[in-house]
C-alpha cells in the first residue's frame, strides 16, 4: 500500500488514474456479483478508486474493493479499462475479476457511510441491469462472456542481474544487481494479490533471489526446477513446455521463476494452441486478443520475447478440461511489472 494519500487532480496532460475490480463470489444459485450505492451520486456502480501516490495499480484494486465493500479479494483476469472526463480532464480506470474470500460473520465489515451507503450482491445479468453507468456495463459484460473462476499460473523472469563477466565462472552463480533486488521485494508485495502460490524455479542464483522475498513473506519453500535452467531447456528445447502442460493440469496457482528464452517458448507453445482452439472467449492485458496480438507478443517468428527482468505473464486457467486434450482451458494472459 501507499504511504501517502496525495491524489492530484486531472489536468488536459495529466489524468487520474484508478483501479478496481467486479467483486463476485460462488453463490447457492450460481455466481453472484457486488454493486455499491454511492449517495453522493445516487447510483450503482463497481468498486473502485483514485491511485495512491507511489501505489502500484494492482494494490490499488485490493485496496478499494476492501475499503468500499469491506471484503478481501484475489485477482483474477484484467478486464477491460475505460476512460471518462471528469472536472479539468479524463479519468482512467483499470478493472480485474475479484473473488471475494471466504470470511466469517465477524469479519464482514462492510458498514455503511457517506461513500457507499449499500452494497447489494445479485447475479450478473441483474447487476448488468442495475448498473447505473454504460462504461461500467461494458466492464461487466466482458466479466460475463468468460469463465473467471480460474487458476494463477505467474511467468516470471528473473530481476535485472549483474552482467556477465569472469568472475562468474558458472553461469548459475551470476547475482541479481541492486535494481534486482528492488524489483524482488516489489513482486513481494504484488504477488500477494493474486492469492497463496506454489514457488518454483530455476536453479540459477538471479532466479532464486528474485523469489525469496515472496517466499519469505509467505513462509513457504521454493522448489528448484532443473528443466527451467537455460542449459538445460538448450539441450531438450520442448521439455520446459511440457512441464508447464504438466503443471496446469494441476489446478495449483503457482510462480515460476525462469529466464527469457524459456518462458518464450512455453508461453509461445500454449497461445499457439489457444489460437487454434477458438472454444472459449480470451483477453490479453484485458483486451480481446487475436493471433496479431500473439506475433506482437512473442515475435511471428517466436525468436524475441518482450518480458523484460523483473515483469510476469499471468497465465489465468480454468480448472476444468477441454473435451479435446484433456488440458485446462487459457483464458487469459495478463502482464504484471514491478
Amino acid at each position: 500500500m501507499a504511504l501517502f494519500h496525495s491524489r492530484p487532480a486531472a489536468t488536459a496532460d495529466r489524468p487520474v488514474h484508478a483501479a478496481g475490480a467486479v467483486l463476485w463470489r460462488p453463490g447457492p444459485a450460481g455466481l453472484e456479483v457486488a454493486l455499491i450505492h454511492r449517495p453522493r451520486y445516487d447510483d450503482w456502480s463497481l468498486p473502485k478508486g483514485k491511485v495512491d501516490f507511489g501505489e502500484h495499480m494492482v494494490h490499488t484494486a485490493v485496496r478499494e474493493v476492501f475499503e468500499e465493500t469491506g471484503r478481501r479479494i484475489v485477482l483474477g483476469r484484467r478486464l477491460p479499462a475505460i476512460s471518462y472526463e471528469v472536472v479539468g480532464g479524463t479519468k482512467r480506470v483499470r478493472y480485474w475479476a475479484g473473488r471475494a474470500l471466504a470470511q466469517s460473520e465477524a469479519e464482514n465489515a462492510f458498514r455503511p457511510n457517506h461513500e457507499v451507503d449499500q452494497l447489494a450482491w445479485m447475479s450478473p445479468q441483474e447487476a448488468l441491469d442495475r448498473l447505473t453507468r454504460p462504461l461500467d456495463a461494458t466492464v461487466l459484460a466482458s466479466f460475463m462472456r468468460a469463465p473467471v473462476d480460474t487458476v494463477p499460473i505467474v511467468l516470471l523472469r528473473h530481476g535485472t542481474a549483474e552482467k556477465r563477466a569472469p568472475k562468474y565462472s558458472d553461469d548459475l552463480i551470476r547475482p541479481l544487481a541492486a535494481v534486482g533486488h528492488w524489483q524482488s521485494e516489489t513482486l513481494a508485495t504484488l504477488l500477494p494479490c493474486y492469492g497463496p502460490l506454489r514457488i518454483v524455479s530455476s536453479p540459477a542464483v538471479r532466479c532464486l533471489d528474485t523469489v525469496r522475498p515472496f517466499a519469505r513473506k509467505q513462509q513457504t519453500i521454493i522448489d528448484v526446477e532443473p528443466a527451467l535452467g537455460e542449459a538445460a531447456h538448450a539441450a531438450e528445447p520442448e521439455a520446459a513446455a511440457s512441464w508447464l502442460r504438466a503443471l496446469i493440469a494441476q489446478n495449483s496457482p503457482t510462480v515460476v521463476c525462469s529466464h527469457r528464452q524459456v518462458l518464450d517458448d512455453m508461453l509461445a507453445s500454449l497461445l499457439d494452441e489457444a489460437v487454434r482452439e477458438r472454444a472459449v472467449a480470451r483477453s490479453m492485458n484485458g483486451r480481446a486478443w487475436s493471433k496479431r496480438q500473439v506475433n506482437r507478443l512473442l515475435g511471428e517468428d517466436r525468436g524475441g520475447g518482450r518480458l523484460k527482468p523483473g515483469r510476469a505473464w499471468i497465465l489465468h486457467v480454468t480448472p476444468g478440461t477441454d473435451s479435446g486434450g484433456g488440458m485446462p482451458r487459457l483464458v487469459a494472459v495478463d502482464r504484471l511489472k514491478p
